[in-house]
């Protein structure tokens, strides 16, 4: 069993067999701490963070894990101390193995990376901000180039069978919100897939329930109503 835990915003924690994985932990100021670090016991940790944003990179708490056993996978735009050790610092388009733990990158289309990860026989996608990011307002060009880019990195893991996956439905994008859940349901296997990155509006499941596009596959998208809200897969 694979156990998922929402943490807040973009944030997740997966529990495999042997290894908890935590991706962009993001505690707004201490409101919405909810780890629960018991889940840590007799497993190796490992802490992902996509890119440098706030929303994404809360140094003040992941921090304090350093003694626990933690190995950190931090995108090359995150400062840190560079006195840690475990730290393992990554750049897109490339691949890593750590303490058994595969891991591939993806860039971003605003900063930082994405991260493919294969873990006791789970794999995982957490997108960051690799989102299809369309603008209403914004010129042709830059829309038209953020789908090029876009489309450009989900290409490269078309052939890859994805048990979870972790995308952006920004409800900042208006009517654009669905673009990047879409395009990367449309194209590639992924068993279960969170929305994230909405803000704390919750109401953005009945959306995409209610939006004709997901028909395909609305029952592989995960509700989520809560931070702390536990799935058991």
């Amino acid at each position: 069993m694979t156990k998922v835990t929402y943490l807040h915003h973009s944030g997740f924690m997966v529990e495999t067999e042997k290894n908890c994985l935590v991706f962009d932990y993001y505690t707004d100021g201490g409101k919405f701490d909810n780890i629960d670090l018991s889940a840590f016991n007799g497993k190796n940790v490992f802490v992902f963070v996509s890119h440098f944003h706030q929303d994404h990179y809360d140094r003040n708490v992941i921090f304090k894990w350093k003694d626990m056993n933690v190995r950190y996978i931090l995108s090359k735009d995150c400062m840190y101390d560079k006195s840690l050790e475990n730290v393992t610092v990554v750049n897109a388009n490339k691949g890593y193995i750590i303490d058994g733990v595969a891991i591939e990158t993806l860039k971003s289309t605003d900063e930082g990376v994405a991260y493919i990860v294969h873990s006791d026989g789970i794999t995982i996608y957490h997108a960051g901000d690799l989102n299809w990011w369309h603008w209403n307002g914004e010129s042709d060009a830059f829309n038209n180039m953020i789908k090029k880019q876009y489309t450009s990195e989900i290409s490269k893991i078309k052939g890859v069978s994805i048990d979870i996956g972790f995308v952006p439905v920004d409800p900042r994008l208006e009517d654009k919100y669905i673009l990047a859940i879409d395009y990367l349901m449309q194209n590639v296997d992924i068993k279960h897939v969170f929305p994230m990155h909405f803000w704390q509006d919750y109401a953005i499941y009945n959306k995409l329930m209610g939006d004709p596009r997901t028909k395909e596959y609305c029952e592989r998208i995960e509700k989520i109503t809560k931070p702390g809200q536990v799935f058991k897969l």
